[in-house]
């Protein structure tokens, strides 16, 4: 519509592209991981959350997590380094976190 008259208008039309789908989005694969991670959660109480802080809490999660990964993957590299200094570092390095 031409806003000054309000007649359609004429000339060219627009040919809009298809919008691929990457995946999906499915809430409740999200809410269900939120509720694995946190088990103080139901489902309930988690769907009652903003999409932000669901994203959040689950960021948070993976990042807890991939620490305990690394520090269990130094344990056990820990006693194979030179003369055992990986075990001391490693030592040092925990008791220095469980100080602060």
């Amino acid at each position: 519509m031409n806003p000054s008259n309000n007649l359609p208008v004429e000339g060219k039309r627009i040919k809009l592209q298809k919008i691929i789908s990457v995946k999906k989005f499915n809430g409740e694969e999200l809410l269900a991981q939120l509720c694995y991670h946190y088990p103080q959660y139901t489902l309930y109480a988690a769907s009652k959350l903003s999409y932000r802080q669901v994203q959040l809490l689950l960021r948070v999660a993976k990042q807890q997590q991939a620490i305990q990964m690394y520090n269990l993957t130094q344990i056990a590299a820990a006693p194979h380094t030179k003369k055992g200094s990986g075990v001391t570092k490693l030592s040092d390095h925990f008791k220095k976190t469980a100080n602060s």
